[in-house]
């Protein structure tokens, strides 16, 4: 296309009424629902992620700046399930309670982390703890928009409702919720003794041999953080809306490969804020490599639990928090990573597509989940 055709376009594009734009905009959405996703999450989340850049000394604000942009893949997921149902997100009061519910949560956990403070061998804050203006403005910004993702369990919009019911702990499978809670546990102790049994080194956290009434309470605090804001937040998008869009084309094992890719470049731009302190592009590939096991394992978790995103985000925080718990070998882990990947993949037979299901399951009158755990 030249470029006199190219101003022709967009030129059509603009002179179209807001009716029309938005009739172009559930148009593209509906027939192509995994871009539209992409888009947003990215435009959302490289905004903030780049905005952050020219503080990357102030690390409090950084990490406040980060949060909102964390919320990404989960606002790529709501907005593009209600452009493509062409219905508006109104605020019913319902949705406005359950939003500032949920926000006041998210800023309080924030909050008793700050208080918490620098906790040496175990979770640094910042060098500087200092409270500014637009640190507390930012924090309490990303709890706003924490409680408005959350909040769509409950939205009017029957799309995006039905899509993010399972956000919230409404009904919990008792198996697979012991699971979410015992998995990457297991597994690091396994790979601790198995890392012992052949002699091998293994990592210990900075907190090892100290007191559990001292070390769980930091532990539980910290991991309530990153399961509502700070990683398992991104389930929401990723787990909760690429990986069954991407299914209805592809087998499961194939779709949380594409979804790896596209997680993995989507936190490029923490290298360069001062999140990740990793060179870019070292740091780029081993993170790739390592969430290749960690998509599978989530895909078919998410999968086997029936789409419970309030689990499979659960899973998630535990893959992020839990080695500050429980020593282990990270050769060994990482062995043991591809080898239980491999058997979930074999077990399932993954690479073969699966029958169509809905994105989510149906909401009851309560707003509580029906669809049983998917049994291969």
């Amino acid at each position: 296309m030249d470029q006199a055709a190219l101003r022709g376009v967009l030129n059509r594009v603009r002179g179209l009424d807001l009716c029309s734009k938005k009739r172009l905009m559930k148009t593209f959405a509906q027939k192509h629902p995994v871009i539209t996703f992409l888009l947003i999450t990215f435009a959302w989340t490289w905004l903030f992620w780049f905005v952050a850049m020219p503080f990357c000394g102030q690390t409090l604000l950084v990490t406040a700046i980060v949060l909102i942009g964390g919320y990404g893949p989960a606002i790529g997921g709501i907005l593009t399930l209600a452009l493509r149902s062409g219905q508006k997100l109104h605020m019913s009061p319902k949705r406005i309670l359950t939003m500032l519910l949920i926000s006041a949560l998210i800023f309080g956990v924030l909050i008793l982390r700050y208080l918490a403070g620098n906790i040496p061998n175990f979770d640094i804050l910042a060098e500087d703890l200092t409270l500014s203006a637009p640190i507390i403005v930012t924090t309490l910004i990303a709890s706003l928009l924490g409680g408005w993702v959350f909040s769509s369990a409950v939205s009017d919009n029957l799309s995006v409702r039905t899509g993010m019911a399972s956000i919230l702990p409404w009904r919990l499978p008792p198996l697979w919720t012991i699971f979410a809670v015992v998995f990457y546990p297991v597994m690091l102790l396994a790979s601790w003794g198995m890392s012992a049994l052949l002699g091998m080194s293994a990592e210990f956290p900075g907190l090892w041999g100290q007191s559990a009434l001292e070390v769980l309470p930091l532990y539980i605090l910290t991991f309530g953080m990153t399961l509502l804001a700070q990683g398992g937040n991104e389930e929401i998008g990723w787990r909760g809306f690429m990986q069954p869009e991407l299914e209805k084309r592809f087998s499961p094992l194939v779709a949380a490969l594409i979804v790896s890719v596209f997680w993995s470049l989507w936190h490029l731009p923490l290298f360069m804020n001062g999140v990740y302190q990793a060179d870019l592009v070292p740091g780029m590939v081993l993170g790739g490599l390592y969430r290749l096991p960690l998509a599978i394992f989530l895909a078919w978790f998410y999968n086997r639990s029936g789409g419970n995103l309030f689990l499979t985000m659960f899973l998630h925080a535990s893959f992020n928090r839990t080695p500050s718990l429980l020593p282990t070998s990270s050769l060994m882990l990482m062995a043991l990573c591809l080898v239980i990947a491999a058997v979930m993949v074999v077990k399932d037979k993954m690479w073969q597509k699966s029958v169509p299901c809905p994105l989510h399951p149906p909401v009851s009158a309560v707003g509580e989940p029906t669809r049983e755990p998917i049994s291969r």
